[in-house]
C-alpha cells in the first residue's frame, strides 16, 4: 500500500516505543512524497520512503490514501499555502523545498491552485516534468544556510549533514541519492584527489558530509554549532578527522 504525507514533514522512526529518542534510524519525509507501508504497528506504519527507500515507522495520521499524483516542488526554502490567491489571506501549512504537489491548472494574481484547493506563489514552483533548477550543488546548498541542525532533518526547518547534500543534488535535477552520507560515499560520482578540490566538490568525513563552495571552504550542516553554516575545511578536518572521499558530480 502507498500512503502520500499531508503533514509539512513525517518523521521516520527507527523506535516506535521511544518516539521522543532520535534512532541511528531517524529520517524525514516530506509534504507530498509517499511511503510503502509494509505492516502497521498500532498508531504507526512501517515501511520504506519511495524516494530513497529508507526504512521505519512513521505516524499513520500523516499519511493518506490515494494522495494526490504530484506534478510540481517546491523551489525555494520554504513557502506557504494560502486559503485563497491573496498574500493577505491567513496561510494554512509551510512547505520545505523539493516537498511535492499537485497543481490544478488554475492561476490567479500570481498564485496557482492546488488540486485539494489551496493556493501557493507560483514562482515558488517547478513543475517535474520540465525542472530546470540550478544545477550548482554550492548555490542550492546556500539557500540552507542558517538552517538549524536537525538530526534525520530534511527541510529548512531542521537538516542534517545528508540531508543537505540530497537536497543540494534533488535541487539539480539528478536521480535521488541514498540518505546516509556513507552510503552516499559509495554510491555518487567519481572520486577526485584533496589537490583537486573545487566547488561543488562533495567531501566526505567517518559520519559527515559537506559541500565545497570554493578550493578551501565548504557548506555543512553540523551538531557542532547546530546550524548550517559555510567555514574552512581545515576545520572539519580537526573536528571530524581524515577526509575519506572526495566525490565530483
Amino acid at each position: 500500500m502507498i500512503l502520500t504525507v499531508i503533514t509539512p514533514f513525517a518523521d521516520i522512526l527507527g523506535d516506535p516505543q521511544e518516539p521522543n529518542m532520535i534512532s541511528d534510524a531517524d529520517s524525514q519525509l516530506l509534504f507530498g512524497e509517499t511511503f510503502e507501508v509494509e505492516k502497521s504497528h498500532g498508531a504507526y506504519v512501517y515501511g520504506r520512503s519511495t524516494l530513497d527507500g529508507y526504512k521505519g515507522f512513521v505516524e499513520r495520521g500523516q499519511l493518506i490514501k490515494n494522495g494526490p499524483e504530484a506534478n510540481a516542488v517546491i523551489n525555494v526554502p520554504l513557502t506557504h499555502l494560502y486559503p485563497d490567491h491573496n498574500f493577505k489571506s491567513r496561510p494554512d501549512i509551510q512547505l520545505s523545498f523539493f516537498s511535492k504537489i499537485k497543481l490544478s491548472g488554475t492561476t490567479e494574481n500570481e498564485f496557482s491552485q492546488l488540486s485539494s484547493g489551496e493556493w501557493i506563489f507560483t514562482d515558488h514552483t517547478a513543475k517535474l516534468n520540465n525542472i530546470n533548477l540550478n544545477k550548482d550543488l554550492a548555490d542550492i546548498a546556500s539557500m540552507f544556510l542558517n538552517a538549524p541542525y536537525l538530526y534525520g532533518g530534511r527541510s529548512a526547518l531542521g537538516i542534517d549533514c545528508s540531508g543537505l547534500v540530497q537536497a543540494a543534488i534533488l535541487g539539480t535535477g539528478a536521480p535521488c541519492p541514498p540518505r546516509d552520507s556513507i552510503d552516499q560515499s559509495k554510491s555518487i560520482g567519481t572520486e577526485v584527489s584533496k589537490d583537486k578540490l573545487q566547488r561543488n566538490d562533495i567531501v566526505f568525513f567517518n559520519g559527515h558530509v559537506g559541500i565545497m563552495v570554493d578550493e578551501t571552504n565548504i557548506i555543512n550542516a553540523t551538531a557542532r554549532y547546530m546550524t548550517t553554516l559555510i567555514e574552512p575545511l581545515s576545520e572539519l578536518e580537526k573536528a571530524y578527522g581524515d577526509i575519506t572521499a572526495i566525490k565530483r558530480l
